[in-house]
């Protein structure tokens, strides 16, 4: 059985194994029904990762979203491919529980309308607010996937309106100390794959790690390999949407439809594997340079792409870099992809050009809807 949930300003809390801040905080009301639910702004420890939190204390209900631009899995063609469909919808005011770093306020108003997979765990929401329409992707939590981090000042202010107590234990300060440097020190090291294709896949629920290949020049260096559900299309685009559109160079196969995604740092590629199934495989850029190794699973057409769109696309670079590493391009004499001249030549470059544009203008509060904070 669920219990009631309650979250403050600042309180630190652990959600399917990853420790997030609150910062901030909506209440919802359907007038409808007269159900009420509670959102959570979050923001990760390590790696800055915001996530909204939705809380249904009387259904006893609970699911973590991650907001995101639109892009075709929102569309029903694309639902229904996928197995989605409409769960909830309905209309709701924001009460007047609102704190922190939410842009909303009591009183506004949103339609939200839900759809499910075939599973009933994962969620797709879109969210209709007077002034734009918003939409994430998620999937539902068990009440004990939720564990809050007790002992902050707040957390007894919240509880009973008691004041924080003046001395504090010696022991308990160490342990307040060694806490804060260990989060200090974790997010030093989780700093350089902050907005990282890596870090997307590695924290998503729509993509699932299969394994990691070595490379054959260099054994520090390695490439890791995921798979999905999602069209290659959708998946492509999802993964664009969130690097916020920064790529270097995007562009798709017109051989098998892969597409080759290319960012200061890494290098993404979305293909069909030999069992007909959507793979991704993220490594640095770095890897590629040293490495002749074949795409997991991949065809001899998507090993070839993956080979020709680097050498034209991120080689030269590369070679100003790593020059001094043996190279798995030395005396390379194979194809290269075309140049692409114009933006809107590839529908990936012109999406990425579009999401990365939209996003200094995105809205930083997600809608809400009965049970799950669409």
């Amino acid at each position: 059985m669920g219990k009631e949930i309650h979250f403050y300003q600042n309180q630190h809390v652990i959600v399917d194994g990853t420790e997030y801040c609150v910062i901030g905080g909506m209440g919802f009301y359907n007038h409808s029904d007269g159900s009420r639910w509670m959102e959570y702004r979050l923001k990760s420890v390590q790696g800055n990762r915001e996530k909204w939190l939705s809380i249904d204390n009387i259904y006893q209900e609970y699911a973590l979203y991650t907001a995101c631009a639109y892009s075709s899995i929102f569309t029903p063609e694309e639902m229904s491919k996928n197995g989605y469909y409409q769960a909830d919808a309905g209309n709701a005011k924001v009460s007047g529980e609102c704190f922190g770093n939410v842009d909303v306020e009591q009183g506004d108003k949103v339609h939200y309308i839900e759809y499910e997979d075939r599973t009933e765990e994962k969620i797709l929401a879109i969210e209709q607010w007077e002034d734009e329409t918003e939409y994430a992707t998620g999937y539902y939590l068990d009440w004990d996937e939720i564990i809050p981090i007790e002992g902050e000042p707040e957390a007894d202010a919240y509880a009973n309106g008691s004041q924080m107590k003046a001395a504090k234990n010696v022991l308990a300060n160490a342990i307040c100390i060694v806490a804060v440097l260990a989060v200090v020190i974790g997010v030093i090291f989780a700093i350089k794959d902050k907005g990282t294709i890596r870090a997307f896949l590695k924290d998503s629920p729509n993509f699932t790690y299969e394994t990691s290949i070595t490379s054959d020049i260099n054994s520090r260096k390695k490439a890791d390999v995921y798979s999905t559900d999602l069209s290659v299309e959708t998946a492509a685009m999802t993964i664009i949407q969130a690097i916020d559109g920064n790529t270097e160079d995007v562009q798709e196969s017109d051989e098998d439809n892969s597409v080759a995604i290319l960012t200061k740092n890494e290098y993404c590629l979305v293909y069909t594997d030999t069992e007909n199934i959507t793979m991704v495989q993220i490594s640095d850029r770095a890897y590629v340079y040293q490495s002749t190794n074949t795409p997991y699973r991949s065809t001899r057409h998507t090993h070839s792409y993956y080979r020709r769109f680097y050498y034209a696309r991120g080689y030269a670079s590369d070679y100003g870099r790593y020059g001094n590493e043996s190279s798995g391009y030395e005396g390379y004499d194979g194809d290269t992809v075309d140049t692409v001249d114009t933006d809107t030549a590839d529908i990936y470059r012109t999406y990425s050009n579009s999401v990365r544009q939209s996003s200094v203008n995105t809205r930083s509060s997600s809608g809400g809807g009965i049970s799950s904070g669409k």
